[in-house]
This record gives structure tokens, sequence and C-alpha cells, in this order.
């Protein structure tokens, strides 16, 4: 009984990095889909058509959310494991 609760506290510990972990995961996606949104708006409404826009900037900001997310889960479960 002594060395489960010796363990307990490490686990609550990793709980603990792994949400803050997600916190910060989606916080970094979401700042880098604004970026995305206002760079993909910029870009296909000076290069491609005027009326293609908002539709440029929506996929240019999903882009760049599932780039972000994507690349810190792997570097998560390269580092700390799956």
């Amino acid at each position: 009984m002594g060395r489960q609760g010796a363990y307990t506290p490490c686990v609550e510990r990793e709980t603990g990095l792994r949400e803050r972990f997600a916190t910060e995961r989606r916080r970094s996606a979401f700042f880098a889909a604004l970026a995305g949104m206002g760079a993909g708006i910029i870009a296909i409404d000076t290069w491609v058509a005027p009326q293609l826009g908002v539709v440029g900037g929506i996929s240019g900001g999903l882009l760049a959310y599932a780039l972000v997310f994507g690349y810190e889960t792997l570097m998560w479960r390269r580092s700390h494991g799956a």
C-alpha cells in the first residue's frame, strides 16, 4: 500500500503537465490561425481574386491551425511518449 501512495503524486503531476500542454497547444494553434487568416485574405485577395479573399483567409487559417497543432503534438510525443 505504501508503494501505491508514492506513485500517485507522479501520475497527478504528469496529468497537470499534460493539461497545461493541451491548453498551450490550443492557444498557439489559435494564434497561428489568426495570423494565417490575415495572410490568406491578403494573399488570395491580392493575387488570385478579390471575391475569394474571405474563403482564402478561412482556408489559410485552418491550414495554419492544423500545422501548428500537429507540430506541437508531434514534439510532445517525441519528448514525452504517447
